[in-house]
């Protein structure tokens, strides 16, 4: 209370850049008149001799109203032209009061350099509350998920603490599940940094060109080598090469993780489908399983944060309930999109589509 008291004090005593542009250009008129009045006084008396007084008093007089005018006028321009001043300086105190404030800077004038000035606040501010708000995201989701299997590795050491450890069989059992616990953790760790980074990548900053053709068919190879139980198929109806603005290692995370879906929900149909087309201006990326498939209710839900259709049976198959959210993520930071279509007992079918690049060939370059 008493800092905000003298920053008020401090901003009500100060002598604003209105009232200096202002008393500048006055103080710069009566000086530029005082010594036009001189001068015209000293020849008019050169020749003419003394003036009258009254006409002394209307030409100090037209000085002193021109001053005011002057005045006025300047401190209602630059009134005017500082607008966009007043805009960032509220923008800016409400950040300060609230990190995660709605308030943004206006643009009130032309295209000019506070517009830009205003453009490259908001966008930091933009940025700034995205960071945040991951932070806080990642700090909530850190003590939602790991409570569990803390508590889990706290208990059986408890137990051996009191007694276990003299028994070979619950100390053996202890260990083991302890590790399991903790080797969990240490892949949800990585798998919500994941998230994170997914959700911070500044777009206009990515500058790699993958070819989706080649990296689609490498990853159905991989897969085809790792899970020889299941049947693999592609339909590839690209007719030319077809490249996504997308970090490689990123597009390959992505087909990695529907790939890895697939296998992990397929039943007893073991069977997997890929398929790879373009239209005028994107690419179109399917992974299809015939395995158990979900409910509409549960297929809105199944690319949130941790969301399981079946918690126990998706923490056996080794399922923390992210990859689908990290590829999300990474399509959405991309420009592109991810749906899903699916039917209880029949399987589902996602769907990437990714703005498709071509390569202008009149001026070497990369266009949308």
């Amino acid at each position: 209370m008493v800092d905000n008291t003298k920053t008020t004090q401090k901003a009500a005593r100060r002598f604003s850049l209105s009232w200096q542009l202002s008393l500048g250009m006055a103080s710069g008129f009566f000086i530029v008149f005082v010594l036009f009045a001189l001068v015209v006084t000293a020849h008019i008396k050169q020749y003419y001799g003394m003036l009258p007084a009254r006409l002394y008093h209307w030409l100090w007089g037209t000085v002193f109203l021109g001053g005011l005018a002057t005045f006025v006028f300047a401190f209602l321009l630059a009134r005017f032209i500082l607008r966009p001043v007043k805009s960032i300086e509220t923008t800016i105190e409400a950040l300060r009061d609230d990190p995660m404030t709605d308030v943004r800077a206006q643009k009130t004038g032309p295209n000019d350099e506070f517009s830009d000035l205003i453009s490259v606040l908001n966008r930091m501010i933009d940025r700034l509350q995205n960071l945040i708000a991951a932070q806080q995201q990642f700090v909530s989701d850190v003590s939602h998920e790991l409570r569990t299997p803390v508590t889990i590795v706290k208990g059986h050491m408890d137990l051996l603490n009191r007694w276990g450890k003299d028994e070979p069989e619950v100390l053996d059992d202890s260990i083991k599940s302890s590790l399991a616990e903790m080797q969990r953790m240490e892949t949800l760790i990585n798998e919500m940094l994941n998230l994170t980074r997914a959700e911070q990548i500044p777009i206009e900053n990515v500058q790699e060109i993958t070819e989706i053709g080649g990296l689609a068919h490498r990853v159905f190879d991989n897969f085809k080598l790792i899970h020889p139980e299941f049947i693999f198929t592609f339909d590839d109806d690209l007719t030319q090469v077809a490249n996504v603005k997308v970090r490689q290692d990123h597009m390959e995370q992505i087909l990695i993780i529907l790939a890895d879906n697939a296998v992990k929900y397929s039943s007893d149909r073991k069977e997997i489908h890929f398929a790879l087309s373009q239209t005028a201006n994107r690419v179109e990326i399917g992974v299809q399983d015939f395995g158990e498939g979900l409910s509409s209710e549960d297929a809105v839900r199944v690319f949130d944060r941790f969301y399981r259709v079946d918690k126990a049976r998706s923490r056996a198959k080794g399922g923390n309930g992210l990859g689908l959210s990290i590829a999300q993520r990474l399509v959405t930071a991309y420009g592109g999109e991810i749906t899903i279509e699916s039917a209880l007992g029949s399987g589902s079918i996602f769907t990437i589509r990714l703005p498709l690049y071509r390569e202008d060939a009149a001026h070497g370059q990369l266009s949308n």
